[in-house]
């Protein structure tokens, strides 16, 4: 709670990829951590660090501040160098001097040599299927396939335009679709319950009653076989067949000899016969 942090500057041209949070050492003691990293000017010529030290150990002015190599993969810590011959002390605020670990540009250079050859290669590879392409496509193809561009962008306007008047139907429809997904729900539900009536319906009881009916209708097709009844007696009695087949040819007798001698059984005259003309006018 009472610690006191004092807050110092260091101008370097690179910071080799430190990072804000990262540690300050003296003898490798942890006493601080880098607290802010930014460029001094727009052209990016220089970095300063800013860094607190949390410890109330005192270094003179004079002291490198040095970025070394961690140890810990990917990361950078602050290494204060102190000057014992200097009796000046640092301040907070002071704008310290820095310095880098020998071997740290070249060694970034030498993990980025490997990153810019495989991009040289693979910038090449593009370049060359790009070029490859370009001969394979007469001007026709071409013209094709910037149609073809053109065309997919049409149709994309056009799903937008659908799916924005989709959306504007189903907004301007809600409450109606609202009632006709709850009368489907109704509808589903009354179905169940239909369902489960049906499902309650003892199918021993019909199964007894079909049998019952269709031992009634046997009996009844046995008695009608045997003559039994008037309608047995109907199908089986030939003589009924026999009566109406003479009355048919007796009718058709009858018909031929209306036709044949129709004055023996039509006396029709418009005027009356001559006999009875004759006598009244003697009348």
């Amino acid at each position: 709670m009472f610690q006191v942090s004092r807050e110092f500057h260091v101008v370097y041209p690179n910071v080799v990829g430190l990072e804000r949070s990262a540690a300050v050492t003296i003898n490798g003691m942890k006493v601080g951590k880098v607290s802010d990293i930014k460029l001094i000017n727009s052209q990016g010529d220089a970095v300063m660090v800013t860094f607190i030290i949390e410890d109330d150990f005192e270094f003179s002015k004079s002291s490198v501040i040095k970025i070394y190599r961690s140890g810990i993969i990917g990361g950078n810590n602050l290494a204060v160098l102190t000057n014992g011959s200097d009796p000046m002390i640092a301040q907070a605020g002071d704008t310290l001097v820095g310095a880098l670990e020998s071997g740290m540009i070249d060694g970034l250079i030498e993990k980025f040599t490997p990153i810019e050859k495989s991009l040289l290669s693979t910038l090449t590879k593009v370049d060359s299927v790009m070029m490859d392409l370009d001969q394979v496509l007469d001007q026709a193809a071409k013209r094709h396939l910037r149609q073809s561009m053109v065309d997919l962008s049409s149709t994309m306007d056009q799903l937008n335009q659908t799916a924005t008047s989709l959306n504007t139907l189903v907004q301007h429809n809600e409450a109606y679709l609202n009632n006709t997904f709850a009368d489907l729900g109704r509808t589903a539900s009354n179905m169940a319950k239909i369902t489960d009536s049906i499902a309650l319906i003892n199918s021993a009881t019909l199964l007894n009653d079909l049998s019952e009916s269709m031992n009634a209708l046997k009996q009844i097709t046995a008695a009608m076989a045997s003559g039994e009844g008037t309608l047995g007696a109907l199908i089986n009695d030939p003589s009924l067949y026999q009566n109406l087949e003479q009355v048919t040819k007796e009718a058709q007798k009858l018909v031929e000899d209306i036709k044949a001698q129709p004055k023996r059984y039509v006396h029709f005259s418009l005027f009356g016969s001559k006999e009875e003309s004759s006598k009244e006018k003697d009348q």
